[in-house]
């Protein structure tokens, strides 16, 4: 699409990406699309004009959602938000519960040959069998879905690194899985579950463990067009496929490909992300060393365990001379039956410690050596001395080490890499001069009220009256402290998380949508010749606004 400037068509074609984050992110979703359907434009609710999602990990339960019941043609939008709210209440989710028993249910693995037994298959099983999510990714043929022209529900392959694509239009995986073998691709696509889109979008690092395509996703393994596909070099040993934030945690590189592939564009493309720009700083372990044991005596304390002990043939020895002398009628004029059965008793013990301390000496002889032969195969020779010298080291330092390496490992994981995607996302989004007056950004710490080392002040925009209540600050701060999960514990009860979640994705889709025709209207080239329906749609926005700092959660309220 050429870069230079276009006349804009305000909210016409409407992209929505949804970041990842757990419930944190669902919920934020569904308050943005229940506000986006309270507001019109033109005589339509904006979010009618949503022609285009691209989701990540939380944010695609909703997505799924919301896009597979557009489809069904008794749709009513508050029919599904009380559906998709009542299935997720803390009273009714059983989200974890179900999944932690399918895990544990030997018959549900019977019944799935085709899965392996892990957790995150325990989740696809479980997502798969509620109604909200039921159902394949046919629902978004292309010559059949309805209001939606595209949908890209994001993960990431554990064979190039790159985002893995569960979408209707273009390549379905990514390019170098999809480029060559589009035939045998194509023919499966549309048999994928949808539980299992959610579960490959939503299996965050270290929580799960990959999927793996196609295995885990189709239940006949012996149907042709799976024969074809898994036969095919890049297939045959499995792909791992894990959480789309691995690679994008806002789904925007998805939604520009889309945005290249709709002619002239999209007219407004809407980022709503959950992600922050906090992290809790690493903080290295304090503990001090003392002068225990080095890890040389520890090892070989414990290997000491596993041998044949000289105390165990001596109660061997014991058990077998009390029978032989009790049978000798040594003890009395007779062998006496409890003595049999004390010396029985003994013998047995004896014999189990011996069996057992062979049995371990075996075992404790071979994996030492295969640890030697791996040690040595991957440690370079020049190092080898350094290695050694490890063992001498006092073992609270060496617990205080693998301590800092872990930590830090985590933080780099978590935190320090998934934040460097995002700042790289953004600058792709932000440098692409075709998409000046086409973009939000909606992020759920906006309104909390709160400075961030980045910039000084709350930065509001000050023309936006009135300026964001306590109360308001207050219910975001609430929601942008959610924690990263796909459960729903006590202290979220207790602050009432959802409702929060849900009203601030409302009322920041309502701040962002009056800032974004604001600077609209501020910019002589922004590309809008007629402002009269944006005045409207302004008008609506500021009473709701207005509605929203008295009372943060009326639209929840209203909808529920």
């Amino acid at each position: 699409m050429s870069e230079d400037k276009k006349t804009l068509t305000p909210f016409n074609n409407v992209g929505l990406c949804f970041s990842g984050g757990g419930y944190r992110a669902t919920f934020y979703a569904l308050g943005i699309v229940s506000y986006l359907n309270n507001v019109s434009y033109n005589g339509k609710s904006l979010l009618s004009s949503v022609k285009a999602l691209s989701s990540v990990s939380g944010g695609t339960l909703l997505a799924v959602a919301y896009a597979k019941a557009v489809q069904a043609d008794d749709y009513d939008f508050k029919s599904f938000f009380r559906t998709f709210y009542n299935t997720f209440t803390p009273k009714n989710d059983k989200l974890l519960e179900n999944a932690i028993a399918k895990l544990e249910d030997d018959t549900v693995w019977k019944n799935n040959p085709h899965k392996k037994r892990s957790l995150i298959n325990a989740f696809a099983l479980t997502y798969a069998e509620m109604p909200v999510f039921s159902g394949d990714f046919k629902h978004f043929e292309t010559k059949f879905i309805k209001q939606l022209e595209q949908v890209c529900f994001n993960a990431t392959d554990f064979s190039f690194g790159l985002t893995y694509r569960f979408q209707n239009r273009g390549y379905f995986g990514n390019n170098p899985l999809y480029r060559n073998y589009q035939k045998e691709v194509n023919a499966l696509r549309n048999d994928v579950k949808l539980g299992d889109v959610i579960a490959s979008s939503s299996c965050f690092p270290v929580g799960f463990e990959p999927l793996v395509f196609p295995d885990d996703y189709f239940e006949n393994h012996d149907s042709p067009a799976y024969k074809n596909l898994k036969g095919l070099d890049r297939f045959i040993n499995g792909v791992g496929i894990m959480d789309g934030g691995i690679a994008d945690n806002q789904g925007i590189g998805s939604m520009m490909l889309i945005n290249e592939r709709m002619g002239d564009g999209l007219d407004l493309i809407m980022v709503n992300d959950v992600g922050s720009y906090k992290m809790q700083p690493w903080q290295q372990d304090t503990s001090k060393i003392g002068k225990s044991s080095t890890v040389k005596t520890v090892v070989n304390k414990i290997l000491q365990y596993f041998t044949i002990k000289p105390l165990y043939i001596i109660i061997l020895l014991i058990g077998t001379l009390l029978v032989v002398l009790n049978s000798m009628s040594l003890f009395g004029p007779m062998p006496y039956t409890g003595l049999y059965i004390l010396g029985s008793i003994i013998i047995g013990f004896g014999l189990l410690l011996t069996v057992f301390g062979l049995v371990a000496s075996v075992i404790k002889t071979s994996v030492l050596g295969r640890l030697k032969r791996i040690f040595k195969k991957n440690v370079p020779e020049p190092l080898l001395d350094d290695i050694l010298t490890f063992q001498k080291l006092d073992i609270s330092l060496i617990q205080r080490m693998l301590t800092d390496r872990l930590t830090s490992a985590m933080t780099m994981i978590n935190d320090v890499f998934l934040k460097q995607m995002r700042r790289l996302n953004y600058d792709l989004f932000y440098s692409k001069s075709s998409l000046k007056h086409r973009r939000i950004t909606a992020t759920v710490y906006k309104l909390n009220g709160q400075e961030t080392p980045y910039s000084k002040g709350k930065a509001y925009n000050k023309a936006i009256k009135p300026h964001p209540s306590k109360s308001l600050q207050s219910v975001a701060l609430t929601a942008s402290e959610t924690p990263t999960t796909l459960w729903w514990d006590q202290t979220d009860i207790a602050k009432n998380r959802m409702e929060t979640l849900i009203a601030c994705g409302q009322f920041t889709a309502c701040y962002e949508l009056m800032d974004y025709i604001l600077q609209l209207k501020k910019d002589e080239n922004s590309g809008v010749s007629d402002f009269a329906e944006l005045d409207k749609l302004y008008e609506a926005l500021e009473k709701d606004w207005k509605a929203f700092n008295k009372s943060p959660l009326w639209l929840v309220e209203a909808l529920k």
